[in-house]
């Protein structure tokens, strides 16, 4: 056993232990500071290290998604507990009155009127006991977003007031949830079928491979977008499932349960893309290192240009980070398979394009249909683009080695174990 290799039982347990760190570390509260973190960062370092001592015969898409859920958890941990986001901003949980109103009108401006300490002991808020801290940062924890919180990221798009009927509510998610199994059975299965996937069960006898220098652009490119999908719709299948089964339990809204991704409509910038429409589950994690970077230690201010691009490049940074040291986990290695490089060139990307659409408006070129269609193209080529390199090295890593689907279209491979 290597020097700091805890049990087996930990080791699957490790993102668990990570968000029961995390939750504790949180009720205790700020007081002891110091003391708090010397024993949750080290316990964190301990946690995480972990990950290089997991033997588990799943494909290493398996591997590399848990590892992602690993440093979404370390994040977590910089924004709750070094930064003190939850005590700084009075993070507390909106509450609705029976006509469904309540939270949505006066938010910020009961937020406004919270004190830094008043929180505390505003319904839904942290309380003072360790119990009830403890609740207040299990609920946290169930919610990246932070819907239906004080603290909610931004452009999430909220579909049903809080009023909405429970019964109706689940049968729409329950149907979400069965559309997108379908489409994520096809798309997963369509991948395993290529030259550049396969089934967990039978990678010796359909061994994956990767792509060769001289595949041509448009295949690659078609290929991450594809693994786009794949992503999208395995992550909404999730979403919608945990929403149906939360508002049934009443452990949830339905106001607090919106999808995962927002409007397709607003695919028409690359910015667009990924503030609106993309899955914002990492939004809080990598944006707020930026926020505090930008006012705390720079003291730059709020909305101007180097405000404005500094919080871009560290909230891009953070993501490539989570990525990139998912593979350095799963690889045993320092190479990020690329991640790194490719979102810090979609913060490129974007500003950029800011200065672009900023220099049309100047020249009096005004919002239609027409640039609606012009930009969705250059959004599909800018990101596909700009991902299809880091896509290509995860696929020589065996990215689709799929646990085995139903393969209801039979588009799959055919070879059985």
């Amino acid at each position: 056993m290597a020097l700091f290799q805890l049990p087996p039982q930990i080791i699957t347990l490790q993102i668990p232990l990570l968000y029961l760190v995390n939750v504790l570390t949180l009720a205790v509260g700020s007081r002891r500071q110091l003391l708090r973190v010397s024993i949750s960062l080290s316990l964190i370092v301990l946690l995480v290290t972990q990950s290089l001592y997991r033997e588990w015969h799943a494909g290493w898409g398996n591997h590399y998604a848990i590892n992602c859920g690993v440093w979404s958890c370390v994040f977590t941990y910089v924004d709750w507990v070094l930064l003190g986001s939850p005590e700084k901003e009075g993070w507390y949980k909106i509450q609705y009155g029976k006509d469904g109103k309540n939270g949505d009108e006066n938010k910020h401006k009961d937020n406004d009127k919270v004190s830094k300490k008043g929180y505390e002991d505003k319904p839904g808020g942290a309380g003072r006991t360790f119990l009830s801290r403890m609740w207040w940062a299990l609920r946290l924890t169930t919610t990246p977003r932070y819907t239906g919180w004080s603290n909610q990221v931004k452009n999430v798009y909220m579909e049903v007031p809080a009023d909405y009927p429970r019964l109706t509510f689940v049968a729409r998610k329950t149907l979400r949830a069965l559309i997108f199994y379908l489409m994520k059975d096809v798309i997963v299965s369509y991948s395993a079928g290529s030259p550049y996937g396969s089934w967990v069960d039978i990678r010796t006898i359909k061994p994956f491979q990767p792509f060769p220098p001289s595949s041509p652009f448009l295949s690659r490119f078609w290929y991450t977008w594809i693994h786009i999908l794949l992503t999208m719709t395995s992550m909404e299948m999730a979403n919608s499932a945990v929403g149906a089964v939360s508002v049934a339990t009443h452990f949830a809204n339905p106001r607090d349960c919106p999808s995962l991704f927002g409007k397709l409509e607003d695919l028409y910038s690359v910015r667009s893309a990924w503030s609106r429409v993309w899955h914002q589950q990492c939004r809080r994690i990598c944006s707020s290192p930026g926020t505090w970077l930008t006012r705390d230690v720079l003291g730059l201010r709020k909305g101007s240009f180097a405000s404005k691009y500094v919080q871009l490049f560290v909230a891009f940074g953070v993501s490539g980070w989570v990525h990139g040291a998912a593979s350095m986990l799963v690889n045993r290695k320092f190479d990020d398979d690329g991640a790194l490089k490719c979102f810090l060139g979609q913060a490129a990307i974007i500003m950029l394009e800011d200065h672009i659409i900023d220099f049309g408006k100047r020249m009096g070129f005004r919002d239609s249909i027409f640039w609606r269609v012009l930009g969705f193209l250059w959004m599909m080529s800018a990101i596909g683009w700009g991902i299809e390199e880091w896509f290509v090295k995860t696929i020589a890593r065996g990215i689709w080695v799929h646990d085995r689907e139903r393969d209801f279209l039979g588009i799959g491979p055919g070879v059985v174990a």
